[in-house]
């Protein structure tokens, strides 16, 4: 009894010195183990599945469905006879447009027989105004012989009179024979005129049977691709009217073994969405059974529905089995990264700051220098002795000096990318001065390395600097300052040197109602019930 007595007076005297489970501020923290696996960022939402081309067929002119050869879910070629509108109408006015043009040749024909005559007219009037020339000449030959032998006295007054009157009965039927003349080539150019109008009148008139024939042609509706009708709107004896616009007669799917998914994506996730992005989506119809799909294009045009902007996200589908139809609502979810055999870590660790901590990140816990993993690789990668390892300690420091003043300005004037890009230049610089002439090859490869590793995460958009926190030896919380690649809405990847599988993380404060620290709190109650 005596020894059962020590025993439970010194477990008592422990117990009271650890604070009954907690560390030495009163705070019981809940832990999380880092694992090792994949991890798949997903972006969800709905959209609806529709053929790659859909065509609506019409028609252009109006009248009654005579026949309709296809019906819901016909397969159809190209070109294939799909319905006839009623075409007596139409070959009605085909047959008096030909009349038409019939009339039309008639009329040019006579025109042609009007030029003929016409320019037979031009010949004769030519020809009697040449007579009338020479008429006129003798007449003004005879009537100036006359005139001087008048002046000698030798003809009688009556004759030079005569041959006055003759001379001027020529020159006036002279001027009747060009009168004539002109009036002939006038009938011959307005006979010219009328051809050419007969000749216009013929291409109207075939023009217009040209039309009537399209019309008529019309009247037999085709299927301009070949696919699947998915929809009929009219029935035999429905009369449609395209007078104001052609009216749908059927909707065609041009290949249902080829479909999309076209869902909305919201302004905050479509930066993560590209093309050729592995899809998945489940249908109402098919629950259990998930389809694949990739995404082919991210359309530039906004939606904007109640202040809440979206952008449509067109993915590709193969269905082969036609399983899935056109208007099916897709609950789509989208990969937009995936990684695997990677650390991670709860969500809640990357989210977890201990109490009352301050601000300034250089003043936190931090494991000491040597024993950094980045510290070690740069003494075993470049071969440093002791005495360099001692001054690249001191590197460190002094430039965590000038690091840490860069975190104490006012957040506005804070450059941290630059703080730190000065941090390891600095580092590096000084390092590179005390190295030995046969250390410098070993210090450019780490130095190549270093940069790879940065530009790799550079060109992830996805990686981002992060802290977590794990408990040092006294219990309390320690940054560790991580990269953090793919998250989903548990875990989150993270990258670093400091933390392998199996260690825990701080992922939150255990309140009073939290098992763990019940267990611990009433360690007491329970030995004593034991």
């Amino acid at each position: 009894m005596i020894l059962t007595g020590l025993g439970i007076g010194l477990l008592l005297a422990s117990w009271a010195a650890s604070g009954g489970g907690e560390n030495h501020d009163g705070q019981t923290y809940r832990l999380a183990p880092v694992t090792q696996g994949s991890i798949k960022a997903t972006v969800s939402s709905t959209g609806t599945l529709n053929p790659l081309n859909t065509v609506k067929v019409g028609s252009q002119v109006s009248g009654i469905i005579k026949a309709l050869s296809v019906d819901f879910n016909s397969a159809v070629h190209r070109d294939q006879v799909i319905a006839l509108i009623d075409p007596a109408f139409y070959e009605a006015q085909v047959e008096q447009a030909r009349a038409q043009v019939l009339m039309a040749r008639a009329q040019h024909e006579e025109n042609q027989k009007n030029i003929l005559t016409a320019e037979a007219a031009v010949e004769s009037a030519v020809a009697q105004l040449n007579s009338a020339k020479a008429t006129q000449h003798e007449a003004e030959l005879k009537f100036q012989r006359f005139q001087s032998l008048d002046k000698e006295k030798v003809i009688a007054k009556a004759d030079l009179d005569a041959a006055l009157a003759r001379r001027d009965n020529a020159q006036g039927a002279l001027e009747v024979a060009q009168a004539q003349v002109k009036s002939a080539r006038a009938n011959l150019n307005r006979a010219l005129a009328q051809n050419q109008g007969s000749k216009a009148s013929i291409a109207q008139r075939e023009a217009a049977l040209h039309l009537a024939e399209i019309q008529l042609n019309y009247c037999t509706i085709t299927s301009p691709i070949e696919g699947i009708v998915i929809s009929r709107h009219v029935d035999v004896g429905q009369t449609v009217a395209a007078s104001l616009q052609s009216p749908t007669l059927f909707t065609i799917a041009e290949d249902l073994a080829r479909m999309q998914v076209e869902a909305d994506v919201s302004e905050a996730d479509v930066g993560q969405i590209q093309a050729g992005q592995p899809v998945e989506f489940t249908v109402d119809a098919f629950p259990e059974q998930k389809f694949k799909a990739e995404v082919r294009q991210v359309r530039n045009a906004a939606s904007n529905v109640q202040n809440v902007v979206t952008y449509t996200i067109v993915a590709d589908v193969q269905n082969d089995s036609l399983q899935l139809r056109p208007g099916m609502t897709a609950n789509v979810t989208i990969v937009t990264a995936e990684v695997g055999d990677v650390l991670k870590v709860p969500n809640a660790a990357l989210r977890f700051k201990p109490a009352n901590e301050s601000q300034d990140t250089s003043d936190r816990s931090r494991i000491p220098i040597r024993e950094r993993p980045s510290f070690k690789k740069a003494v075993q990668d470049i071969g440093l002795d002791a005495a360099q390892t001692d001054q690249l300690e001191s590197f460190v420091k002094n430039a965590g000096v000038k690091l840490k003043a860069a975190y104490a300005l006012p957040e506005e004037q804070r450059d941290i990318p630059s703080a730190w890009k000065n941090f390891y230049t600095e580092i590096n610089r000084n390092l590179y001065g005390i190295l030995h002439s046969d250390q410098h090859e070993k210090f450019n490869t780490y130095i190549a390395e270093l940069k790879a590793s940065f530009e790799k995460r550079k060109s992830n958009k996805k990686i981002r600097p992060a802290e977590i926190y794990v408990l040092n030896e006294a219990g309390r919380p320690e940054v560790r300052n991580i990269l953090a690649g793919v998250t989903d809405d548990a875990q989150t990847q993270i990258m670093t040197e400091e933390l392998k599988a199996g260690d825990s993380v701080v992922i939150g404060i255990a309140l009073d109602g939290d098992p763990a620290k019940k267990e611990k709190t009433n360690f007491f109650s329970t030995l004593m019930r034991r």
